[in-house]
């Protein structure tokens, strides 16, 4: 018996992705999980399971900077503005106060230029 192959979605019914770059300001330096679990509870809070499953909220790993503490989300387009509204409600990382600020929304890694 043949399987069956899962058709792929062509480029324009995609969902489009967005990237926002950031960067977190603190006393002490803050960690990839650190960062992470703060995210994914704030989003949780947020916007519940059901959003930030259509939310499509993910830090990307291998750009976050630990020494500039700069770093990237990836999103869809309907949800930028959830996504910096939850990036914004970070406020605390343990005992640390944080105070993150977004420096650009692109849809492209590339279009960010992040030095």
């Amino acid at each position: 018996m043949k399987q069956k192959k899962l058709k792929i979605l062509s480029p324009t019914l995609r969902e489009k992705e967005r990237y926002i770059a950031f960067q977190i300001i603190s006393e002490e330096p803050i960690s990839y999980s650190d960062l992470e679990n703060a995210i994914w509870n704030c989003g949780l809070e947020f916007f519940g399971e059901y959003g930030i499953s259509k939310a499509w909220l993910w830090l990307v790993k291998n750009l976050y900077d630990e020494k500039k503490q700069i770093g990237v989300i990836r999103t869809n387009s309907k949800s930028v503005f959830q996504a910096v509204a939850c990036l914004s409600l970070i406020s605390r990382l343990g005992d640390i106060r944080v105070v993150p600020k977004i420096l650009k929304v692109s849809g492209t890694i590339k279009g960010l230029k992040l030095k």
